[in-house]
């Protein structure tokens, strides 16, 4: 689902730009003042851990392949404001660091990837368990559909943007009917992954799970930074054998023939590491290396927040 350099012209790029990095401004502004340290430290580790589930490409038809977004999951483990400022990092360390998604477009996939998603599923989070009520069952059933819409939601967006500033001249509907086809299917992984994910931390954690009923005497003792490291290191391991597929977007601009310019590449392309000839250990450590960064970035923000409160 990330959008490449080329897609999209250079005003709707802009303004999705402006429009994203202000509402992410806003929302690290109005969290800052509401967390603990410990709630920071989640969030870290749920960005390490879409990351590394991003990077896990799965078979979806033919020659296609989807990804993890994990808007609803990062909205259920962190509420709508952490959850959409943990899947932004995520959008930025990848266009940054990796060249996965434009540069000119990266306001473009933080709005269809963190800010659509996560407001998506929030909003379906919030109203089923409203309507259903909070239990473990009524957890892993808005996992699914939330995964699923916000996936589709996503698409629609897209596909929004490409009708107003699109680089090439394919009908709208002819667009919107394969981005949401594709990423239906899509959405159906991204459901039961997340669901996955919610029930093991409901059933080990339940305190960390935002949207659950949270009850503390149904803990059992199972270390934070333990669950989460021993998550992303088993899924580094498994991300070389993801399907070389294109993902859904990659495989709809290939039938409608979109052409992709050369963005810029700041650091690493494409998850690899060009010096590493095996591409086992290149894929691992380039995981492993956005994993430190992310990890280390959420640290930083720790360590400041306590040094300002010893300083008081």
């Amino acid at each position: 689902m990330h959008v490449p350099d080329g897609f999209i012209n250079v005003q709707v790029s802009a303004a999705t730009g402006l429009l994203s990095f202000g509402t992410l401004w806003a929302y690290i502004r109005s969290a800052k003042t509401l967390i603990a340290d410990k709630f920071i430290a989640l969030t870290g580790m749920m960005s390490a851990l879409i990351f590394v589930l991003q990077m896990i490409n799965f078979p979806i038809a033919a020659g296609t392949s989807g990804h993890l977004l994990g808007g609803a999951l990062a909205v259920i483990v962190l509420g709508p404001r952490l959850g959409l400022i943990c899947l932004s990092v995520v959008v930025i360390i990848q266009s940054l660091l990796f060249a996965d998604g434009g540069l000119s477009a990266l306001g473009v996939n933080v709005l269809n990837m963190a800010i659509v998603t996560c407001s998506t599923g929030w909003v379906i989070v919030k109203y089923w368990l409203k309507f259903i009520g909070k239990n473990k069952t009524s957890i892993i059933g808005v996992s699914v559909v939330s995964g699923i819409i916000t996936v589709v939601f996503s698409s629609i967006a897209f596909t929004l943007e490409y009708a107003i500033g699109g680089t090439i001249s394919i009908p709208v509907s002819s667009v919107l009917v394969a981005m949401i086809s594709t990423h239906f299917l899509i959405g159906i992984g991204e459901g039961v992954i997340t669901a996955l994910i919610v029930g093991l931390l409901v059933r080990v954690r339940p305190d960390l799970v935002y949207a659950y009923d949270r009850n503390d005497s149904d803990t059992t003792n199972v270390s934070l930074y333990g669950l989460f490291v021993v998550l992303i290191l088993l899924l580094t391991l498994i991300t070389p054998f993801a399907s070389s597929s294109p993902d859904g977007l990659e495989s709809v601009a290939e039938n409608f023939g979109f052409q992709e310019t050369d963005g810029i590449v700041l650091l690493l392309d494409d998850y690899g590491i060009n010096s590493i000839n095996n591409n086992f250990i290149s894929t691992v450590l380039s995981g492993l290396l956005g994993v430190i960064v992310i990890v280390a970035m959420f640290t930083l923000v720790v360590n400041r927040r306590k040094s300002g409160k010893n300083s008081d």
